[in-house]
């Protein structure tokens, strides 16, 4: 089956893509790019941290053999991004035909920046941008303890999180943690590659969930991406992350599709 462009002119995409470029980039990650599909690892084995997203028009069973052999050359699980847009619903048909399995449709959201003003500063809170291996360190722990990952992918999520804090593409990234009482309590990252921003692995940790520290630390970053000039800011959503966004004005903008390589990713 050949399939056409499905991302029309839906902000969340390009900026998801530029992600996975700017990630693919990083020296602890491999890219490929071939048959129409572009390929990230991360170097972390979490299916939904490595990466596969049809860039081009072409035959989908033919991107999904490419997919699996460089993630196979790489041990890595991964999974599979469609896009919002109206051939969604037919590539993921033809994606689950091919074995791989539906996992979730996080919405795509965007916000205008545009004379937003942003919330009091709360005193007893410490926001750091990464800007060391430390730093990145910290970030990556509270990272994958709010999205309940285990303490085997630290290693590799560290070594992701340092090249993005003080590798050369570091002008790209902000990487945030939130302190609380010294403690690390939630994590974001901003991706700057254009006007509008990306958010990405935005999480608190559960000790210090249910406190308002996720409307302070989005507040945060959408400052950060103002500041970084940016005009708009987007992302996918997760189920307890949607309506913290909605509720700070993100409007929906359809939902991807996600297909994870095999029932064991899962």
């Amino acid at each position: 089956m050949n399939c056409e462009s499905n991302t029309g002119m839906n902000p969340a995409v390009p900026v998801f893509e530029t992600a996975l470029r700017l990630w693919g980039g990083l020296g602890p990650c491999r890219t490929e790019e071939e048959d129409g599909v572009l390929l990230v690892s991360t170097g972390c084995a979490i299916a939904d941290q490595n990466y596969a997203l049809r860039t081009g028009e072409g035959d989908v069973k033919k991107m999904i053999k490419t997919a699996r052999e460089f993630f196979a050359s790489e041990g890595m699980p991964f999974s599979w991004w469609i896009p919002p847009g109206p051939l969604a619903g037919a590539e993921s048909s033809l994606v689950a035909g091919e074995g791989m399995v539906y996992h979730c449709s996080p919405p795509a959201m965007a916000l205008s920046l545009e004379g937003r003003e942003g919330m009091p500063e709360r005193r007893d809170l410490e926001f750091v941008i990464c800007g060391n291996s430390s730093e990145a360190d910290e970030w990556a722990a509270a990272s994958l303890e709010g999205f309940g990952s285990g303490p085997e992918h630290l290693g590799a999520f560290m070594s992701f999180a340092e090249a993005m804090a003080s590798g050369p593409s570091a002008d790209k990234f902000r990487l945030v943690t939130l302190r609380s009482g010294r403690a690390a309590a939630g994590s974001a990252m901003v991706v700057l590659g254009g006007d509008t921003a990306g958010l990405f692995y935005f999480s608190i940790t559960p000790p210090f969930r249910r406190q308002n520290l996720g409307s302070a630390l989005l507040d945060f970053v959408l400052g950060e991406a103002r500041r970084a000039g940016c005009g708009a800011m987007a992302l996918q959503a997760s189920p307890m992350g949607a309506p913290l966004y909605r509720g700070a004005g993100f409007a929906d903008r359809g939902a991807f599709t996600v297909h994870l390589s095999d029932k064991s990713a899962l």
